[in-house]
């Protein structure tokens, strides 16, 4: 298997730490059928969890990574969403 060196689409996100939080983050990717390259997540203190996705790019245009994106931070639990450059 070989990856490619295109840069990764990179997405941190700072959410409630709720137990279903990173499956609620993840779920938007699976509905596009898509396996990201890494997912980590880090507790911040006892109130709040920040999550770091990366995905391929040549899976998924920028365009929609940016609207998925987007779908995450209409979540009710998450405080904000950024993709990073």
């Amino acid at each position: 298997m070989q990856v490619g060196n295109a840069a990764a689409l990179r997405l941190k996100a700072v959410v409630e730490a709720d137990p279903g939080a990173l499956v609620r983050v993840l779920q938007f990717f699976q509905a596009r059928n898509l396996i990201p390259r890494s997912v980590a997540s880090e507790r911040l203190g006892d109130e709040y969890l920040q999550i770091q996705i990366e995905l391929d790019p040549t899976e998924l245009a920028d365009d929609g990574f940016r609207i998925v994106v987007s779908k995450i931070n209409e979540l009710p639990i998450v405080l904000a969403a950024v993709a990073c450059d």
